[in-house]
């Protein structure tokens, strides 16, 4: 599948996917993750198969690993910040990659009544969706036998998939994205956006402020605080806690460092805070949360 990513002024990312004209759905194994700040048309369906980290999705962001199951609305700005960098091994993928066209899909065969439920569903990923539990694992079996299948086959597997996701229970589908998330897709806007999530991306560990990533993109520190917010419906300060809270999680997974010392090293200048801005994102306490994966490590040893 060729993939374009379209530069224009400010630098901005909108992936164009030439693939996509003409065809029902265009399958990739892809042996990188996309960590550009970019949107497009198209819907994605993305099942991870190595490598952990975070993705942003609209205003929304989340863990991945493994097996995580994601569907990407259209025009729904996203990307990947995976913890390892990809090695580009065809051998060991980083993901599998279904993208569709709605109006391609609609004109082929969504109007008859059969096709109700993924017409309902399709609407439903507006707002991007995370799913989990059965429906996932089915869906991910699905998913993987595409690998060898001809492209016939792999329009009928893909009708499974969608069949699949279409019935699946509501607690098997997590909506992302707020229901009052209006992002500005100006070219400009999302090659801004990009900048500053990179550069924070490379300096969380480090101290700085909002007046430092408003020097970046050249706005005083009043404006790029009202124009972060218009474009990723966080604050500046939520996005840069919450990545810094998910690097915490990985050190107390991943490291024999003190809760202090994590604290640190995560960019947190200060113990409660750091304490409170976890229990406020994962509910428990960051010991709390080195105990219970310790556990889990215990548990999965021994069956």
């Amino acid at each position: 599948m060729a993939v374009i990513l379209e530069q224009r002024k400010g630098d901005a990312q909108r992936e164009l996917i030439p693939a996509c004209e003409g065809q029902l759905i265009s399958f990739k194994v892809d042996t990188d993750m996309w960590t550009e700040w970019h949107y497009h048309p198209e819907i994605d369906i993305l099942l991870v198969l190595k490598n952990t980290g975070h993705h942003i999705t609209g205003d929304f962001i989340g863990d991945i690993c493994p097996g995580t199951l994601l569907v990407n609305g259209s025009n729904v700005p996203h990307a990947f910040h995976p913890h390892e960098p990809a090695d580009g091994d065809p051998n060991n993928p980083a993901m599998l990659v279904l993208q569709f066209s709605p109006s391609t899909l609609s004109k082929a065969f969504l109007g008859g009544m059969e096709m109700e439920s993924i017409r309902n569903f399709i609407a439903a990923t507006d707002r991007s969706l995370e799913i989990v539990g059965e429906s996932r694992a089915t869906a991910e079996s699905l998913i993987h036998a595409m690998v060898r299948q001809t492209d016939a086959q792999r329009v009928a597997q893909f009708i499974l998939v969608l069949d699949t996701l279409a019935m699946s229970p509501p607690e098997d589908r997590i909506p992302l994205v707020s229901e009052i998330y209006a992002p500005s897709l100006k070219q400009e806007n999302v090659g801004r956006i990009e900048r500053v999530k990179s550069w924070v991306m490379q300096n969380l560990e480090n101290e700085f402020c909002l007046e430092d990533a408003a020097k970046l993109v050249g706005m005083s520190a009043k404006s790029f605080s009202r124009f972060f917010r218009k474009n990723t419906g966080m604050s500046f300060i939520q996005f840069v806690n919450e990545l810094r809270v998910g690097l915490a999680c990985r050190l107390l997974m991943q490291t024999d460092a003190s809760v202090a010392e994590v604290c640190y090293a995560a960019g947190f200048r200060n113990l409660s805070n750091f304490n409170r801005q976890f229990r406020d994102r994962k509910t428990i306490s960051p010991r709390e949360f080195r105990t219970q994966f310790q556990e889990r490590l215990v548990h999965e040893g021994s069956e």
